[in-house]
């Protein structure tokens, strides 16, 4: 879960869940799971929706630290973080 608010954090999220770079399971992925189990389904449709309703940034804007600061919360997701963790060091 993102809880984040700032405009560009689903933008930045755009790029690694669409295209060729989908990380989203597929509906393949959950066929092995009880019918009780369809959560995930739903959940993932749910993201695939928002996501696919907003603009994105491409690759090379996301990892562009003048556009989305090293100290933002999505850097945990996306990469290119600053913020020194101790237990991660």
């Amino acid at each position: 879960m993102v809880n984040g608010g700032l405009p560009f954090d689903l933008p930045a999220l755009k790029p690694f869940f669409s295209g060729e770079t989908n990380y989203l399971p597929s509906a393949h992925d959950f066929e092995n799971l009880s019918r009780l189990s369809s959560m995930p389904k739903l959940v993932t449709g749910a993201f695939k929706q928002l996501i696919d309703s907003v603009d994105g940034l491409s690759r090379d804007v996301v990892d562009n630290p003048a556009i989305i600061p090293g100290d933002a919360l999505i850097r945990e997701f996306i990469g290119g973080s600053t913020i020194k963790i101790p237990h991660n060091e």
